[in-house]
């Protein structure tokens, strides 16, 4: 079994896709989600997401962190189904605590907020209403939030 630590928290790997993949730590109630390429398509990036939505069946999940160092692109259907479709939907299931890594490139925080704001146009800010999002620069940051 593959397991990664973080501030002497092990995370088991629950699902590797070719293009991500996902760990989960009980005792924090944490999945982190790892972008594992500079590019996921639609079909991936949905089914990884989707594959949490399953996951939270059986473990309570109450944060999760997306890791999008990697990321070389970015993908703004993407992030209107995470936003306007995924996230509303997850957080009845109680998981309302986002923790968010971003690359280390001016113009893909610019990218995110333009595409956000887009969202909002389209769909309004209120499908947050309950979700809490944190921009961090390390796994380790969240763990220190959620301890």
């Amino acid at each position: 079994m593959t397991t990664l630590s973080f501030n002497n928290y092990d995370f088991t790997l629950e699902n590797k896709g070719p293009f991500s993949s996902l760990y989960f730590n009980k005792e924090l109630k944490m999945a982190i989600c790892f972008a594992d390429e500079e590019y996921i398509p639609i079909d991936n990036f949905k089914e990884m997401f989707l594959h949490i939505s399953v996951l939270i069946e059986t473990y309570e999940i109450k944060h999760l962190v997306f890791d999008k160092q990697k990321l070389r692109t970015f993908h703004q259907p993407s992030m209107e189904w995470y936003f306007a479709v995924w996230k509303p939907a997850i957080k009845n299931k109680g998981l309302v605590n986002h923790y968010k890594i971003l690359p280390k490139l001016d113009w893909f925080e610019k990218a995110v907020e333009a595409g956000k704001y887009e969202i909002f146009q389209k769909f309004s800010k209120e499908i947050l209403t309950g979700i809490r999002i944190t921009y961090i620069n390390s796994v380790e940051e969240a763990i220190e939030c959620v301890i």
